[in-house]
């Protein structure tokens, strides 16, 4: 690794350890220069401003999900394939909680970092909206009622998350995981309309 990316890679640790702790508003450029271990010149040198930083920060933090939905789920059958993303999104919402919390806090409490993160967020739906899908038009010949049916699954799996934040009882979640399994396997039984 070059001086330059490791320099990159200790601001970048350091903005998001500091924005997920104390939010954008009370993360200063003065305070990710000290846990990263550089001026706050050199911040400003590789990021421009608070709010690059920030969103290259964001950007970093979705990588990991991302590259658990490039693995290749394409050998699998429809069906099999459709509930292993709901799989793949729910262990990745699990084992990657502390830096999904802030994200959902940050998007739910500040317009401007909503702003920010819009572009971004939507991006990363929309890809998976078209990940199920991909299984949804193999099942369903319509392709409105497989997009219709992915974004709904989609937008479920998002509840799921956010209600999480709010009432994270094992019990509880497990109920609506079930529910979204059940409502996607009585949909498919139900076949097209």
């Amino acid at each position: 690794m070059s001086r330059k990316a490791e320099t990159q890679a200790r601001i970048l640790a350091a903005a998001i350890s500091l924005f997920a702790e104390r939010g954008y508003e009370r993360t200063s450029i003065t305070a990710i220069a000290a846990q990263a271990r550089v001026s706050r010149s050199a911040v400003f040198w590789h990021f421009g401003d608070k709010e690059s930083l920030f969103q290259e920060a964001f950007r970093r933090m979705l990588v990991p999900f991302v590259e658990q939905f490039k693995a290749s789920l394409g050998h699998l059958d429809p069906r099999t394939r459709l509930f292993e993303l709901f799989e793949v999104y729910e262990g990745f919402v699990e084992e990657h909680r502390a830096e999904i919390e802030p994200i959902v806090r940050w998007v739910l409490e500040s317009p401007k970092l909503r702003a920010s993160l819009r572009k971004p967020l939507l991006a990363l739906v929309e890809q998976f909206v078209r990940d199920v899908c991909e299984s949804f038009e193999e099942m369903v010949p319509d392709a409105e009622e497989a997009l219709a049916l992915s974004a709904g699954f989609v937008s479920l799996l998002n509840g799921n998350l956010v209600l999480s934040f709010v009432d994270g009882s094992p019990r509880t979640q497990e109920l609506r995981r079930k529910g979204l399994r059940r409502i996607a396997q009585r949909t498919l039984a139900a076949g097209p309309r």
